[in-house]
Protein backbone atom coordinates (compact mmCIF):
# COMPACT_ATOMS: atom_id res chain seq x y z
CA UNK A 1 0.00 0.00 0.00
CA UNK A 2 2.76 2.64 0.45
CA UNK A 3 4.66 1.99 -2.71
CA UNK A 4 1.29 2.17 -4.51
CA UNK A 5 0.48 5.84 -2.57
CA UNK A 6 4.58 6.46 -3.18
CA UNK A 7 3.61 5.60 -7.24
CA UNK A 8 0.51 7.57 -7.22
CA UNK A 9 2.19 10.33 -5.40
CA UNK A 10 5.14 10.31 -7.75
CA UNK A 11 3.14 10.41 -10.58
CA UNK A 12 1.04 13.23 -9.92
CA UNK A 13 4.56 15.17 -8.89
CA UNK A 14 5.94 14.60 -12.33
CA UNK A 15 2.37 15.69 -13.72
CA UNK A 16 2.68 18.75 -12.00
CA UNK A 17 6.09 19.04 -12.92
CA UNK A 18 5.31 18.60 -16.89
CA UNK A 19 2.37 20.72 -16.33
CA UNK A 20 4.32 23.46 -15.29
CA UNK A 21 7.38 22.95 -17.70
CA UNK A 22 4.63 22.83 -20.51
CA UNK A 23 3.05 26.10 -18.75
CA UNK A 24 6.51 28.02 -18.55
CA UNK A 25 7.23 26.88 -22.26
CA UNK A 26 3.79 28.41 -23.75
CA UNK A 27 4.55 31.31 -21.89
CA UNK A 28 5.02 35.17 -23.50
CA UNK A 29 7.44 37.38 -22.16
CA UNK A 30 5.96 41.12 -22.07
CA UNK A 31 6.73 43.48 -24.80
CA UNK A 32 10.35 45.12 -24.47
CA UNK A 33 10.44 49.35 -23.17
CA UNK A 34 11.81 49.38 -26.34
CA UNK A 35 9.73 47.43 -28.97
CA UNK A 36 6.96 49.59 -26.64
CA UNK A 37 8.45 52.94 -27.01
CA UNK A 38 9.33 51.67 -30.96
CA UNK A 39 5.53 50.98 -31.62
CA UNK A 40 4.37 53.79 -30.11
CA UNK A 41 6.87 56.38 -32.61
CA UNK A 42 5.54 54.43 -35.54
CA UNK A 43 2.09 54.97 -34.66
CA UNK A 44 -0.01 56.58 -37.59
CA UNK A 45 0.41 60.64 -36.95
CA UNK A 46 -3.40 61.72 -37.21
CA UNK A 47 -2.94 65.07 -38.51
CA UNK A 48 -3.82 65.41 -42.27
CA UNK A 49 -0.78 65.43 -45.20
CA UNK A 50 -1.89 67.18 -48.48
CA UNK A 51 1.36 65.74 -49.54
CA UNK A 52 0.68 62.41 -49.25
CA UNK A 53 -2.82 62.51 -50.75
CA UNK A 54 -1.77 64.75 -53.04
CA UNK A 55 0.95 61.69 -53.97
CA UNK A 56 -1.43 58.53 -54.03
CA UNK A 57 -3.53 60.62 -56.85
CA UNK A 58 0.30 62.20 -58.84
CA UNK A 59 -1.53 59.75 -61.53
CA UNK A 60 -5.11 61.25 -61.88
CA UNK A 61 -6.35 61.67 -65.10
CA UNK A 62 -6.76 64.93 -66.83
CA UNK A 63 -9.54 66.80 -65.30
CA UNK A 64 -9.20 65.37 -62.19
CA UNK A 65 -7.71 66.83 -58.97
CA UNK A 66 -4.70 64.67 -57.42
CA UNK A 67 -6.32 65.21 -54.17
CA UNK A 68 -9.04 63.71 -55.69
CA UNK A 69 -8.05 60.65 -56.41
CA UNK A 70 -5.65 60.09 -53.46
CA UNK A 71 -8.18 60.93 -51.08
CA UNK A 72 -10.61 58.56 -52.48
CA UNK A 73 -7.89 55.30 -52.69
CA UNK A 74 -7.02 55.67 -48.78
CA UNK A 75 -10.53 56.34 -48.18
CA UNK A 76 -11.58 52.58 -50.18
CA UNK A 77 -8.89 51.23 -48.06
CA UNK A 78 -9.44 52.48 -44.61
CA UNK A 79 -13.28 50.91 -45.16
CA UNK A 80 -12.05 47.93 -46.54
CA UNK A 81 -9.81 47.24 -43.44
CA UNK A 82 -12.36 48.27 -41.24
CA UNK A 83 -13.98 45.01 -41.70
CA UNK A 84 -11.26 42.83 -42.47
CA UNK A 85 -8.49 41.70 -40.32
CA UNK A 86 -4.73 42.34 -40.93
CA UNK A 87 -4.01 38.71 -42.45
CA UNK A 88 -6.37 39.54 -44.76
CA UNK A 89 -4.89 40.04 -48.17
CA UNK A 90 -8.27 40.60 -50.82
CA UNK A 91 -7.89 44.46 -51.43
CA UNK A 92 -7.94 45.76 -54.61
CA UNK A 93 -7.97 49.37 -55.47
CA UNK A 94 -10.87 51.42 -57.18
CA UNK A 95 -10.59 51.18 -60.88
CA UNK A 96 -10.13 54.57 -62.31
CA UNK A 97 -8.66 56.07 -65.43
CA UNK A 98 -5.06 57.35 -64.84
CA UNK A 99 -2.46 59.37 -67.00
CA UNK A 100 -0.92 57.43 -69.48
CA UNK A 101 3.02 56.78 -68.16
CA UNK A 102 5.18 58.00 -70.24
CA UNK A 103 7.51 55.09 -71.89
CA UNK A 104 9.93 54.91 -74.46
CA UNK A 105 14.13 55.22 -74.94
CA UNK A 106 13.66 58.37 -73.16
CA UNK A 107 12.46 57.58 -70.08
CA UNK A 108 15.60 54.92 -69.26
CA UNK A 109 17.70 55.90 -66.29
CA UNK A 110 20.61 58.23 -66.01
CA UNK A 111 22.90 55.80 -64.26
CA UNK A 112 22.54 52.67 -67.09
CA UNK A 113 24.67 52.67 -69.62
CA UNK A 114 24.25 53.93 -72.53
CA UNK A 115 21.22 55.81 -71.21
CA UNK A 116 23.09 59.17 -71.18
CA UNK A 117 24.09 58.63 -75.69
CA UNK A 118 20.51 58.00 -75.88
CA UNK A 119 18.91 61.35 -73.95
CA UNK A 120 21.52 63.70 -75.20
CA UNK A 121 21.51 62.40 -79.14
CA UNK A 122 17.61 61.73 -78.93
CA UNK A 123 16.20 64.64 -76.55
CA UNK A 124 15.94 67.85 -79.71
CA UNK A 125 13.25 65.63 -81.26
CA UNK A 126 11.05 65.23 -78.08
CA UNK A 127 7.79 67.06 -77.85
CA UNK A 128 6.30 67.01 -74.75
CA UNK A 129 2.40 65.46 -74.56
CA UNK A 130 -0.32 67.56 -73.04
CA UNK A 131 -0.98 64.52 -70.38
CA UNK A 132 3.35 64.68 -69.99
CA UNK A 133 3.23 68.61 -69.31
CA UNK A 134 0.35 67.91 -66.72
CA UNK A 135 2.40 65.28 -65.08
CA UNK A 136 5.99 67.24 -64.98
CA UNK A 137 3.67 69.88 -63.77
CA UNK A 138 1.86 67.99 -60.38
CA UNK A 139 5.54 66.85 -59.64
CA UNK A 140 7.15 70.32 -59.09
CA UNK A 141 3.69 70.54 -56.76
CA UNK A 142 4.65 67.83 -55.00
CA UNK A 143 8.04 68.50 -54.45
CA UNK A 144 7.24 72.12 -52.89
CA UNK A 145 4.50 70.33 -50.26
CA UNK A 146 6.15 70.14 -46.85
CA UNK A 147 3.55 68.08 -44.63
CA UNK A 148 4.42 64.55 -45.92
CA UNK A 149 3.93 61.66 -43.72
CA UNK A 150 2.84 58.26 -44.26
CA UNK A 151 -0.94 58.20 -43.01
CA UNK A 152 -1.64 54.31 -43.07
CA UNK A 153 -0.32 51.50 -40.49
CA UNK A 154 2.16 49.29 -42.28
CA UNK A 155 0.41 46.18 -43.63
CA UNK A 156 1.17 43.93 -46.53
CA UNK A 157 -1.93 44.85 -48.63
CA UNK A 158 -1.93 48.74 -47.44
CA UNK A 159 -1.75 50.15 -51.34
CA UNK A 160 1.56 52.33 -52.03
CA UNK A 161 1.23 55.93 -53.95
CA UNK A 162 2.25 55.61 -57.55
CA UNK A 163 5.90 56.05 -57.54
CA UNK A 164 6.51 55.53 -60.72
CA UNK A 165 4.85 58.36 -61.95
CA UNK A 166 6.96 60.21 -59.20
CA UNK A 167 10.12 59.30 -61.05
CA UNK A 168 8.86 60.09 -64.49
CA UNK A 169 7.93 63.49 -63.59
CA UNK A 170 11.27 63.88 -62.59
CA UNK A 171 12.81 62.47 -66.13
CA UNK A 172 10.35 64.82 -67.79
CA UNK A 173 11.36 67.74 -65.71
CA UNK A 174 15.07 66.35 -67.05
CA UNK A 175 14.19 66.20 -70.87
CA UNK A 176 12.77 69.70 -70.59
CA UNK A 177 15.75 71.24 -68.85
CA UNK A 178 18.33 69.34 -71.09
CA UNK A 179 16.52 70.83 -73.96
CA UNK A 180 16.37 74.29 -72.69
CA UNK A 181 20.43 73.89 -71.63
CA UNK A 182 21.13 72.41 -75.63
CA UNK A 183 19.83 76.23 -76.33
CA UNK A 184 21.91 78.13 -74.22
CA UNK A 185 19.96 78.66 -71.62
CA UNK A 186 22.31 77.17 -68.69
CA UNK A 187 22.14 79.64 -65.66
CA UNK A 188 18.35 79.13 -65.76
CA UNK A 189 18.60 75.58 -66.07
CA UNK A 190 21.35 75.33 -62.97
CA UNK A 191 18.78 77.78 -61.20
CA UNK A 192 16.12 75.46 -61.59
CA UNK A 193 18.37 72.15 -60.89
CA UNK A 194 19.70 73.81 -57.36
CA UNK A 195 15.86 74.56 -56.34
CA UNK A 196 14.97 70.75 -57.57
CA UNK A 197 17.77 69.65 -55.46
CA UNK A 198 16.93 71.69 -52.25
CA UNK A 199 13.61 70.34 -52.55
CA UNK A 200 14.29 66.74 -53.02
CA UNK A 201 16.20 66.72 -50.19
CA UNK A 202 13.55 68.51 -48.19
CA UNK A 203 11.24 65.22 -49.35
CA UNK A 204 14.23 63.13 -48.32
CA UNK A 205 14.43 63.99 -44.64
CA UNK A 206 10.31 63.36 -44.78
CA UNK A 207 9.88 60.23 -46.04
CA UNK A 208 8.89 57.88 -43.32
CA UNK A 209 9.15 54.42 -45.28
CA UNK A 210 11.88 52.31 -46.64
CA UNK A 211 10.47 52.46 -50.09
CA UNK A 212 9.94 56.44 -49.72
CA UNK A 213 13.05 56.86 -48.37
CA UNK A 214 15.24 55.02 -51.12
CA UNK A 215 13.08 56.59 -54.02
CA UNK A 216 14.24 59.81 -52.87
CA UNK A 217 17.14 59.05 -52.69
CA UNK A 218 17.70 57.92 -56.27
CA UNK A 219 15.86 60.85 -56.87
CA UNK A 220 18.68 63.34 -55.02
CA UNK A 221 21.95 61.32 -56.77
CA UNK A 222 19.96 61.97 -60.35
CA UNK A 223 19.79 65.47 -60.03
CA UNK A 224 23.07 65.67 -58.70
CA UNK A 225 24.89 63.12 -62.08
CA UNK A 226 22.09 65.47 -64.12
CA UNK A 227 24.38 68.65 -62.96
CA UNK A 228 27.63 66.77 -63.77
CA UNK A 229 26.34 65.46 -66.77
CA UNK A 230 25.38 69.02 -68.02
CA UNK A 231 28.48 70.79 -66.86
CA UNK A 232 31.14 68.64 -68.32
CA UNK A 233 29.14 68.57 -71.83
CA UNK A 234 29.46 72.64 -71.26
CA UNK A 235 25.77 73.18 -71.27
CA UNK A 236 25.64 74.35 -67.68
CA UNK A 237 28.22 76.82 -65.55
CA UNK A 238 29.65 74.96 -62.44
CA UNK A 239 27.58 73.65 -60.20
CA UNK A 240 26.90 75.42 -57.16
CA UNK A 241 28.14 75.07 -53.58
CA UNK A 242 25.41 72.79 -51.29
CA UNK A 243 25.65 72.14 -48.23
CA UNK A 244 26.36 68.47 -46.74
CA UNK A 245 23.74 65.66 -45.98
CA UNK A 246 22.36 65.98 -42.72
CA UNK A 247 21.59 63.55 -39.83
CA UNK A 248 18.16 63.68 -41.15
CA UNK A 249 18.70 63.48 -44.61
CA UNK A 250 20.74 60.13 -43.87
CA UNK A 251 19.06 58.27 -41.43
CA UNK A 252 16.33 55.01 -41.15
CA UNK A 253 14.64 56.15 -37.90
CA UNK A 254 11.38 56.32 -39.56
CA UNK A 255 11.54 53.71 -42.01
CA UNK A 256 12.49 51.38 -39.87
CA UNK A 257 10.13 51.58 -37.19
CA UNK A 258 7.82 51.49 -40.24
CA UNK A 259 8.89 48.36 -41.48
CA UNK A 260 9.06 47.21 -37.49
CA UNK A 261 5.39 47.69 -36.73
CA UNK A 262 4.28 45.65 -39.80
CA UNK A 263 6.04 43.10 -38.51
CA UNK A 264 4.89 43.42 -35.22
CA UNK A 265 1.40 43.49 -36.54
CA UNK A 266 2.17 40.55 -38.28
CA UNK A 267 3.32 38.51 -35.24
CA UNK A 268 0.36 39.87 -33.36
CA UNK A 269 -2.03 38.41 -35.97
CA UNK A 270 -0.71 35.06 -36.56
CA UNK A 271 -1.96 32.97 -33.49
CA UNK A 272 -6.09 35.29 -34.08
CA UNK A 273 -6.23 34.35 -37.79
CA UNK A 274 -8.23 31.26 -39.22
CA UNK A 275 -5.47 28.75 -38.67
CA UNK A 276 -6.17 24.63 -39.14
CA UNK A 277 -6.10 22.84 -36.13
CA UNK A 278 -2.43 21.38 -37.10
CA UNK A 279 -1.14 25.20 -37.53
CA UNK A 280 -2.92 26.15 -34.59
CA UNK A 281 -1.21 23.59 -32.74
CA UNK A 282 2.18 24.96 -34.49
CA UNK A 283 1.67 28.48 -33.49
CA UNK A 284 0.30 27.60 -30.18
CA UNK A 285 3.79 24.99 -29.74
CA UNK A 286 6.46 27.39 -31.18
CA UNK A 287 5.24 31.11 -31.76
CA UNK A 288 5.71 33.65 -29.12
CA UNK A 289 4.71 36.82 -30.72
CA UNK A 290 5.87 39.13 -28.19
CA UNK A 291 8.96 37.89 -27.74
CA UNK A 292 9.34 37.87 -31.22
CA UNK A 293 8.59 41.52 -31.22
CA UNK A 294 11.37 42.07 -28.57
CA UNK A 295 13.72 39.91 -30.12
CA UNK A 296 12.96 42.07 -33.74
CA UNK A 297 14.01 45.57 -31.94
CA UNK A 298 16.87 44.25 -30.72
CA UNK A 299 17.75 43.96 -34.45
CA UNK A 300 16.42 47.22 -36.27
CA UNK A 301 17.81 49.54 -33.60
CA UNK A 302 20.99 49.37 -34.68
CA UNK A 303 20.59 49.02 -37.91
CA UNK A 304 18.92 52.89 -37.39
CA UNK A 305 21.59 54.03 -35.54
CA UNK A 306 24.20 53.09 -38.09
CA UNK A 307 22.22 55.03 -40.58
CA UNK A 308 22.25 58.46 -38.75
CA UNK A 309 26.68 58.20 -38.31
CA UNK A 310 28.22 60.52 -40.67
CA UNK A 311 29.77 58.60 -43.54
CA UNK A 312 33.24 58.39 -41.99
CA UNK A 313 32.02 56.36 -38.72
CA UNK A 314 29.38 54.59 -40.69
CA UNK A 315 32.46 53.03 -42.69
CA UNK A 316 33.74 52.29 -39.70
CA UNK A 317 31.07 50.66 -37.75
CA UNK A 318 29.48 48.93 -40.44
CA UNK A 319 32.54 46.73 -41.62
CA UNK A 320 32.53 45.58 -37.94
CA UNK A 321 28.68 44.29 -38.03
CA UNK A 322 27.78 41.03 -38.26
CA UNK A 323 25.46 39.53 -40.59
CA UNK A 324 21.97 40.31 -39.78
CA UNK A 325 21.21 38.54 -36.26
CA UNK A 326 18.76 38.79 -33.26
CA UNK A 327 18.11 37.31 -29.96
CA UNK A 328 16.83 33.78 -30.53
CA UNK A 329 14.99 31.39 -28.07
CA UNK A 330 14.36 27.85 -27.88
CA UNK A 331 11.17 28.29 -27.05
CA UNK A 332 10.59 30.33 -29.70
CA UNK A 333 11.31 28.24 -32.88
CA UNK A 334 8.26 29.14 -34.93
CA UNK A 335 9.25 32.92 -34.09
CA UNK A 336 12.95 32.69 -35.18
CA UNK A 337 12.03 30.90 -38.89
CA UNK A 338 10.07 33.84 -39.25
CA UNK A 339 11.85 36.80 -38.25
CA UNK A 340 14.81 35.23 -40.46
CA UNK A 341 12.06 35.62 -43.35
CA UNK A 342 10.89 38.94 -42.28
CA UNK A 343 14.10 40.61 -41.64
CA UNK A 344 16.12 42.04 -44.33
CA UNK A 345 19.74 42.94 -44.25
CA UNK A 346 19.27 46.87 -44.31
CA UNK A 347 22.99 47.87 -44.17
CA UNK A 348 22.59 48.34 -48.15
CA UNK A 349 19.85 50.93 -47.83
CA UNK A 350 21.97 52.78 -45.33
CA UNK A 351 24.56 52.88 -47.36
CA UNK A 352 22.44 54.07 -50.50
CA UNK A 353 21.70 57.28 -48.60
CA UNK A 354 25.17 57.86 -47.39
CA UNK A 355 25.93 57.37 -50.98
CA UNK A 356 24.86 60.73 -51.62
CA UNK A 357 27.59 63.10 -49.40
CA UNK A 358 30.28 61.00 -51.82
CA UNK A 359 28.41 62.62 -54.89
CA UNK A 360 27.83 65.85 -53.44
CA UNK A 361 31.55 65.99 -52.35
CA UNK A 362 32.21 64.42 -56.24
CA UNK A 363 29.89 67.19 -57.52
CA UNK A 364 31.09 70.26 -56.08
CA UNK A 365 35.01 69.41 -57.12
CA UNK A 366 34.38 69.07 -60.38
CA UNK A 367 35.22 73.24 -61.04
CA UNK A 368 38.53 72.43 -60.38
CA UNK A 369 39.06 69.69 -62.70
CA UNK A 370 40.16 70.40 -66.63
CA UNK A 371 39.43 69.10 -69.63
CA UNK A 372 39.87 65.16 -70.07
CA UNK A 373 40.86 62.50 -67.19
CA UNK A 374 42.47 64.50 -64.02
CA UNK A 375 45.42 64.12 -62.85
CA UNK A 376 46.93 62.63 -59.87
CA UNK A 377 47.07 65.81 -58.06
CA UNK A 378 43.54 67.18 -59.05
CA UNK A 379 42.29 63.31 -57.77
CA UNK A 380 44.17 64.15 -53.91
CA UNK A 381 41.91 67.38 -54.21
CA UNK A 382 38.93 65.39 -53.52
CA UNK A 383 38.81 64.42 -49.80
CA UNK A 384 36.79 60.60 -49.29
CA UNK A 385 33.97 61.42 -46.95
CA UNK A 386 34.33 57.07 -45.94
CA UNK A 387 38.09 57.38 -45.74
CA UNK A 388 39.50 61.02 -45.16
CA UNK A 389 42.84 61.88 -46.84
CA UNK A 390 42.06 59.12 -49.56
CA UNK A 391 41.13 61.08 -52.85
CA UNK A 392 39.12 60.13 -55.41
CA UNK A 393 40.10 57.74 -58.38
CA UNK A 394 39.03 56.89 -61.66
CA UNK A 395 36.69 53.63 -62.76
CA UNK A 396 37.25 51.59 -65.66
CA UNK A 397 34.44 53.88 -67.59
CA UNK A 398 36.74 56.85 -66.63
CA UNK A 399 33.91 57.93 -64.27
CA UNK A 400 35.14 59.74 -61.11
CA UNK A 401 34.46 57.53 -57.96
CA UNK A 402 35.30 57.32 -54.40
CA UNK A 403 36.37 54.18 -52.57
CA UNK A 404 33.90 52.87 -49.96
CA UNK A 405 32.40 50.10 -48.17
CA UNK A 406 30.41 47.15 -49.01
CA UNK A 407 29.54 47.34 -52.50
CA UNK A 408 32.05 47.49 -54.80
CA UNK A 409 31.59 48.35 -59.24
CA UNK A 410 28.43 49.82 -58.95
CA UNK A 411 28.95 52.94 -60.00
CA UNK A 412 27.04 53.97 -56.79
CA UNK A 413 29.49 56.54 -55.74
CA UNK A 414 30.62 57.72 -59.38
CA UNK A 415 30.07 60.81 -61.60
CA UNK A 416 30.52 60.41 -65.34
CA UNK A 417 33.76 62.92 -66.65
Amino acid sequence: MNLRRAALFGGGILVLTLLAGASAWLQDEPLSADAQAWLEQAQVDKRQSRAYVFLNGLDAAPGQAPEALGAERLQAYRSWRSSHGPMDEGFTEPVVATLALPQGPLFCAIEKEDCLTTLLSGVSGWVETDEQRLLRERYWQFLQLDDYRTLLEASIVAPLPPHRYLVSGQQLLTLQLLKAAKAGEGEQVRARLDEELHLLRGQLRRADTLIAKMIMARMVDRNMRWQAVLYRQGLMPAPSSVPAFDEAERSLLKPLQHEFQGMALLFEALPKAENSLGEWLMLRWGLRPQMSINAGVTFYQPMAELSQLPPAEFAREVQQLPDPQWQKSRRNPVGNVLLGLAIQDFRDYALRVQDLEALRRLLQGLAQLSEGSPSAEQLRAFDNPYYPGQPAQLDERGQLCFAGPLREGDGARCLPL
